[in-house]
């Protein structure tokens, strides 16, 4: 149970932290093809670290909670500028 809290913590982190914009900047210039093909193989290299260390399962799934909300922070400020009628 505690293990969902931390979870849910983290979760919440980090959405306001990419909210924020504090994300590490090699990933802000990142195009969309490129961040989502680095999401895969980072969430792959910590997969194939996990499966031969055991205890670094969970970095699979915080790298992978992480991943997720700063490509869907991608998409969400490009339809924002598309709504204001901006060309991406």
């Amino acid at each position: 149970m505690i293990i969902f809290l931390f979870l849910l913590i983290f979760f919440i982190a980090s959405e306001v932290s990419v909210q924020k914009g504090i994300m590490p900047k090699f990933i802000k210039k990142l195009s969309a093809g490129k961040l989502i093909l680095f999401s895969l193989l980072t969430i792959l290299g910590f997969a194939v670290i996990s499966f031969f260390i055991k205890q670094t399962v969970i970095l699979v799934l915080l790298s992978t909670i992480y991943l997720s909300i700063v490509i869907s922070n991608y998409y969400m400020n490009g339809f924002t500028k598309m709504e204001r009628g901006k060309k991406i």
